[in-house]
């Protein structure tokens, strides 16, 4: 009998341990990591519209969600592709600009307003991309002729993305999502100010 009751102190103490591995106990606050897959379209906005039509790409996330208080932090990282605009010009052949592509970095924050099933939220992130454009078809940039000086601009430039989305999650392990967020990015050189509308389809895996 008490072999038996040493084994059951054993596992309870085993369990204890594996519990608070499986919340990750932080300050006293568990928190739950989901592991994203996203998906999403792009609308070209501004200056940028004039280059480009619109975008596509997908990003995975890594997120840390603070139970209690409801408040999560994480980091992406993706890949976006632009299709290009053209433009007729008299007695010369149609201008097209080529494909832009870019990789954004986003560290950012939500707030999530409930905890169960369905987890609406809203969050900001702050991030830089790196990318290639062609601004050639800009209004700035464009007359009766394009500028050649214009094509191919690459570097890095900063920017801030508020967003608004929910997740549904019926097991508390895998869990669906849908985004709506705006990106901003700032003028850098000679990269021109870039602002995008998105909606964001994700698949999330949730470590709890």
């Amino acid at each position: 009998m008490k072999r038996i009751i040493s084994i059951l102190t054993v596992l309870a103490f085993i369990g204890t341990l594996a519990a608070q591995n499986r919340h990750r106990l932080s300050s006293g606050e568990p928190y739950d990591v989901f592991l994203s897959l996203r998906g999403h379209y792009l609308m070209t906005r501004d200056n940028f519209k004039d280059n480009y039509q619109w975008g596509a790409g997908g990003e995975f996330q890594l997120e840390f969600q603070y139970q209690e208080t409801k408040l999560s932090w994480g980091i992406s990282l993706g890949y976006d592709r632009f299709q290009p605009e053209t433009a007729k010009i008299q007695y010369l052949p149609t201008k097209q600009n080529f494909v832009a592509q870019q990789v954004p970095f986003t560290l950012f924050a939500n707030y999530y307003f409930f905890n169960e099933k369905i987890k609406p939220y809203v969050g900001i992130g702050l991030g830089a991309v790196w990318g290639r454009y062609d601004y050639s078809l800009s209004d700035e940039n464009f007359d009766d002729y394009y500028y050649r000086d214009f094509e191919g601009q690459s570097g890095i430039k900063f920017g801030y993305m508020p967003r608004l989305g929910c997740m549904f999650s019926l097991n508390h392990k895998h869990g669906f999502g849908l985004e709506f967020g705006m990106q901003s990015y700032f003028a850098a050189d000679k990269l021109q100010k870039q602002t995008t509308f998105s909606a964001t389809l994700q698949y999330t895996y949730i470590i709890d």
